[in-house]
């Protein structure tokens, strides 16, 4: 009989099945629409809806984008896992950054720092690009969890301790190194306390 048992292989099956759902359920674009939904409610809550519509659209355009890449072969997954692959990913997310802070100026202007700390934890990560594929999902899932402290602190403690599973997902798919892992964090973590004390 060639191969392994089933009885082996099943194990290994569900447990990749289940890092790939942890990576998918905590993507930065899911977890991005969370926190704007959060902080719109707390900050803006009269401009719900617009942000809401606003955020829905922006990770739409990047979503297309993203698995256009794919798709066409030009990214070997739709994480950018290549180091190569990321400059373009970057350049549209912060292009999509630009159009979002322009239409929350004045529907939702207290969320403009907030996605200029984002912008400016991209421009990091891009320029540390060079000697490190950080990871952003960590960065995402961090700099949610510190922002929330101080709208939401109880949603903010479930986003940190997921961490640690976020964490063994990305490194159970072979996405990223011990060292990206830990990086992405420590990113999004610096850039959201940046955050809370520019807000005060």
């Amino acid at each position: 009989m060639n191969g392994d048992p089933p009885s082996t292989n099943l194990p290994v099956a569900l447990t990749g099945r289940f890092a790939r759902w942890v990576s998918i359920v905590l993507h930065p674009f899911a977890v991005f629409i969370a926190l704007t939904m959060v902080s719109v409610r707390v900050l803006a809550p009269q401009a719900f809806w617009s942000a809401v519509c606003g955020v829905a659209v922006a990770v739409s355009v990047s979503w297309a984008f993203v698995v256009q890449r794919r798709r066409s072969g030009q990214w070997s997954t739709v994480d950018a896992s290549h180091r190569s692959e990321r400059p373009l990913l970057y350049a549209v997310l912060l292009a999509v950054l630009a159009i979002c802070w322009w239409w929350m100026r004045e529907r939702a202007a207290p969320m403009g720092q907030g996605i200029l700390a984002v912008a400016a934890m991209l421009v990091a990560a891009a320029l540390l690009n060079r000697w490190i594929k950080l990871s952003l999902h960590m960065a995402s899932l961090a700099f949610a969890g510190v922002s929330l402290f101080s709208l939401r602190s109880a949603l903010a403690t479930v986003a940190l301790l997921l961490l640690p599973l976020l964490a063994w997902s990305r490194l159970k798919l072979a996405r990223h190194t011990l060292a990206e892992v830990i990086g992405g964090t420590l990113l999004g973590a610096a850039f959201a306390c940046g955050l809370q004390v520019l807000a005060g």
